[in-house]
């Protein structure tokens, strides 16, 4: 009677630790989800980058083998970290504000591209200007993590969000 009870107790708590990793398995994104997840990379590298000046997030949005085609120039994590640096030094006290409005965007599997409209708006006082570039990036996804690949950026006049 004792081995049958510890039995039956052995095979409920397989059956709740069996149960508890199939919760905390990942759910499938679906394609709208995974947009929305890289524009957000999108988003934070530009605030941590581009606008912050921050070397140390590179890595947490772009691949080890990132490339930029900068308006003709290429790019990888060591210029834009040494970009950064120098950024810090002549740092002009302006306010950087980034804005993007999406072109189109489609997702194959674990890869995406996206294009959009990336709107920075320059503050220091009272003196407010504006740019524009017309940009594209690659992401893929590997352990749940978006990251970038590729991103290709071309100046464009300003126009309005």
């Amino acid at each position: 009677m004792k081995i049958a009870t510890r039995l039956l107790i052995l095979l409920l708590l397989s059956g709740i630790i069996s149960c508890n990793k199939n919760i905390t398995k990942e759910l499938p994104q679906t394609d709208e989800e995974a947009v929305v997840a890289v524009e957000n990379v999108i988003q934070n590298l530009f605030d941590e980058v581009w606008s912050g000046y921050d070397e140390n997030a590179i890595t947490k949005y772009q691949t080890n083998d990132f490339l930029l085609l900068e308006h003709g120039e290429l790019w990888n994590n060591d210029t834009i970290a040494n970009w950064c640096k120098k950024a810090q030094t002549r740092n002009s006290g302006y306010e950087r504000i980034n804005n993007f409005k999406r072109i189109d965007a489609r997702r194959n599997g674990d890869k995406l591209w996206l294009a959009y409209h990336n709107y920075g708006t320059f503050k220091k006082d009272t003196i407010v200007y504006q740019r524009a570039w017309l940009e594209s990036v690659v992401a893929i996804k590997k352990d749940s993590i978006w990251k970038l690949e590729l991103m290709h950026s071309t100046r464009q006049p300003v126009q309005k969000p």
